[in-house]
């Protein structure tokens, strides 16, 4: 392997293990939107059909969408020709004009087609933070990270139940007494829907504060646990704050993965105990309508119901499992041992390749270094 080629490499595995921003060099222009490049493209092809409108004809609508490529294309053309460029050119990277296209653009076309300026803007809005998703996500790695993640998710599934049922026997009987309470299936059974969000987005919240408590201790731990097994890494440039961020990042993505497959696994086993024992005499004991759906099916000659309201027992069951681990996981000392552990012996497979990466870039550079010089020798004896 050529040594262009192993610097290539070792970028790769920084990018698979969620840390992008090891990579020396790291643009957000080229790194985060250029990679991010496709997927704003579909967005912004599917925004197109904001020129819709449920009243107007069929015919009308496809001339609206027309309308719409055009203005795109003519847009786009006068982004080239605005930056010296070919007009057909495609970026090579995406700046801060190509940025405002991809806000602005999709925004200009229900505006101009049919007036809809609330479309517009709610548009651009969306956009903005679609922005602002993309550059924490990719710049920070976390889409690699849970790539990753969902990788080893059987053996994490597994792993996570086993310190489930160590640390928390007493939660899961209660749970199940809870489960098989009336008045918890009373409160769930009359709930109004957008309650499910707001307390989904509550208790989200809480979890991700609660795992953020420890989140720069634990990094800083990982980091010289794996520091400790690769000593050439103390003669190493330091790493930077944003390089210290993408880290702790990975390190609590990692953890935020394990509290989801905590509590998946809870919600899965809740839904499918309740599928099978929570029949229509119980509902009807219970005085549970059942939500706004209901499913039947039969099993192995058995007729079984899937109900909201079981749905959304065991999603509340799963929550609140969740939360309860992700506080083990902040007050339990022998689950952070074995989760430093495990991201240890991950770090030190990254800075054994960050050792190698910056050695290879090191020699890179005297290389072209040494070029001009001895060219200069080389004219000085002609």
């Amino acid at each position: 392997m050529t040594a262009d080629a192993e610097i290539r490499a070792c970028e790769r595995t920084f990018r698979r293990f969620g840390l992008p921003l090891l990579v020396e060099n790291h643009s957000a222009r080229r790194d985060v939107f250029g990679r991010a490049a496709p997927f704003l493209l579909v967005v912004l092809l599917l925004q197109l059909t904001g020129a819709v409108r449920l009243d107007w004809s069929a015919w009308a609508n496809v001339l609206a969408v027309v309308g719409a490529v055009a203005i795109i294309f003519a847009a786009y053309v006068g982004l080239n020709v605005l930056r010296g460029r070919r007009w057909s050119t495609l970026p090579q990277d995406v700046g801060l004009p190509e940025l405002a296209f991809f806000v602005l653009a999709p925004a200009a076309v229900p505006a101009i087609i049919g007036a809809q300026w609330g479309t517009a803007l709610s548009t651009a809005a969306g956009n903005l933070v679609l922005l602002a998703i993309v550059r924490g996500v990719v710049g920070y790695g976390l889409a690699a990270t849970l790539w990753w993640g969902m990788g080893r998710i059987w053996r994490d599934l597994g792993s996570s139940l086993v310190r489930l049922i160590r640390f928390l026997p007493l939660l899961l009987i209660f749970s199940i007494a809870l489960f098989y309470n009336a008045e918890v299936w009373q409160v769930f059974d009359h709930t109004p829907g957008v309650s499910d969000f707001i307390l989904a987005g509550f208790f989200a919240l809480l979890i991700a504060v609660i795992l953020r408590i420890r989140l720069r201790s634990e990094s800083q731990e990982v980091l010289d646990r794996a520091a400790a097994e690769h000593p050439e890494v103390a003669e190493l440039p330091p790493l930077t704050r944003p390089q210290q961020m993408n880290i702790a990042a990975m390190v609590g993505t990692n953890q935020l993965l394990q509290v989801i497959v905590i509590s998946a696994g809870v919600g899965l086993f809740f839904f499918a105990l309740g599928t099978l024992t929570i029949t229509d005499g119980v509902l009807e004991a219970w005085s549970i309508d059942g939500g706004s759906w209901q499913q039947r099916f039969s099993l192995a000659g058995a007729d079984l119901l899937i109900t909201q309201t079981l749905l959304r027992v065991s999603v509340a069951l799963a929550t609140f499992t969740g939360l309860y681990y992700a506080i083990s996981v902040l007050t339990d000392a022998l689950y952070r041992a074995d989760f430093v552990d495990d991201m240890a012996e991950q770090m030190a497979e990254v800075f054994a390749h960050r050792v190698r990466y910056l050695q290879l870039l090191a020699s890179r550079e005297d290389d072209r270094l040494d070029a001009p010089l001895a060219t200069d020798r080389g004219n000085g004896q002609d």
